[in-house]
């Protein structure tokens, strides 16, 4: 069962950033042609076709909007072994081949324009720092670090930051996701894999030409590169198993009942823009898009009588069985590792920010950041209802009274990142699939 979320329409600029890394990927072309050493033709076809291999071979689906591929490896290589021409070449033929039929024209446009930007800036970097061009005339430990591994390092940090900042930019005009969240986001989750992409690069490089392999070099290569990527498939695949769990929790839950599937999407594409808009690290975000796809899990323990009624028909000894959901959805999803912080962000959803909450009667930041941002946006979908809203305007207002009127109730920064998302992006649309519906 899936049903994901409707992407925001794309910023108007998109088109206009696509154009303007496409023509700084020409101009570091042109600059490192005319400037700079033209690469062998036996090495280039070599990386190029590695190049690609890596790009083709790649895990596409690592974490939300972010994919792994070795290529960043070839790249870093390719800016010592061929100078920043052959890198930005070795850049552009990467996507010359490309598996995914759901790639649009001008996403192509795009990473062919970043990755090449990517290795011929790398190169430069490499170059910028003392990184030695004529490589078979290194010698010495103490020669190949400073000149080749030190020059390396920094090349390899700023290609990840280029990296970052690219894609950030994309992201944050085709999907209004914030540029510093999204740039924090691909650190986070790729910063570390780039350690290791510098030293797998190094060790490429010294056995192509100090030790004088050659091309034979890259067969060795390819052995922890396979390796990593089988590390990160399995990564992937782990997550995409507590995606697993989460649909069929929500699942079981829509069986019992059936508009709370859509509820609960809602609440979750609601709370993860909230949670990019407060700025929280990605592990924070993760936490919030979980406790709100389950805030309503413990539903699961209420009579189906009472959730069928109108709540103005409840008893206040019905109100409070209903509302004792949280600590028993909280309870539910004890022992499952994964879920673990979401718990927090379950358990506290009604208490209040002055105190007067429940269960624990916690005050202001005591109340785990979760609970506080699943508070809201389950406010949210009781004001909005569960159609989409024709006016977004109307719903931000009708939305910025219900929450202002319970005073002491939300955390007002939280208040004040819902109201600038409902502007920016309306109410979340859900598609259900046709399991879902069923």
């Amino acid at each position: 069962m899936t049903s994901p979320l409707e992407k925001p329409s794309a910023s108007p600029l998109l088109p206009y950033y696509i154009g303007v890394v496409g023509l700084l990927s020409i101009a570091l072309g042109v600059l490192s042609w005319f400037g700079g050493r033209h690469p062998q033709i036996a090495p280039l076809l070599l990386l190029a076709a590695m190049g690609v291999l890596s790009y083709n071979l790649r895990e596409p689906t690592v974490t939300t909007r972010i994919g792994f591929s070795f290529l960043s490896i070839i790249l870093l290589a390719s800016g010592a072994i061929l100078g920043p021409f052959g890198a930005w070449c070795v850049g552009l033929a990467s996507q010359l081949i490309e598996r995914d039929r759901k790639v649009r024209w001008f996403q192509r446009v795009f990473n062919f324009a970043m990755t090449s930007t990517i290795g011929a800036v790398g190169a430069y970097a490499y170059m910028f720092v003392g990184g030695v061009e004529n490589l078979e005339s290194v010698s010495g430990l103490g020669s190949i670090i400073a000149l080749v591994g030190l020059p390396l390092i920094v090349a390899d940090v700023v290609q990840c930051l280029t990296n970052a900042v690219l894609l950030a930019g994309a992201i944050t005009l085709a999907e209004r996701v914030p540029f510093g969240v999204f740039a924090r986001r691909v650190l986070a989750s790729s910063g570390v894999a780039y350690i290791g992409y510098g030293i797998i690069g190094f060790l490429f490089v010294v056995l192509w030409y100090p030790v004088d392999l050659g091309a034979f070099s890259a067969l060795l290569v390819m052995v922890p590169l396979l390796a990593a990527r089988w590390a990160f498939i399995q990564y992937g695949e782990e997550l995409r198993s507590h995606e697993r769990t989460i649909d069929t929790l929500v699942t079981a839950l829509g069986t019992k009942e059936p508009p709370a599937i859509a509820r609960s999407r809602r609440a979750a594409g609601l709370a993860e823009w909230v949670a990019e808009e407060l700025g929280l690290g990605p592990h924070q975000i993760g936490t919030v898009r979980y406790a709100a796809t389950l805030h309503e899990i413990g539903h699961l323990g209420v009579p189906t009588r009472l959730l069928r009624r109108a709540p103005e028909a409840l008893s206040p000894a019905e109100r409070r069985t209903i509302d004792r959901h949280c600590v028993l959805g909280a309870r539910m999803l004890e022992g499952i590792d994964f879920l673990e912080d979401a718990r927090s962000g379950i358990r506290h959803q009604h208490e209040r920010f002055d105190g007067g909450g429940r269960p624990d009667g916690l005050v202001g930041t005591e109340i785990p950041i979760a609970a506080r941002v699943v508070a809201v946006a389950a406010a949210v979908e009781e004001v909005a209802g569960a159609g989409t809203p024709d006016h977004r305007q109307e719903l931000v207002a009708d939305v910025a009274r219900a929450l202002q009127a319970d005073v002491g109730r939300y955390d007002p920064a939280v208040v004040l990142a819902t109201v600038a998302v409902l502007e920016k992006h309306g109410w979340p649309s859900v598609v259900l699939s046709t399991e879902a519906v069923a």
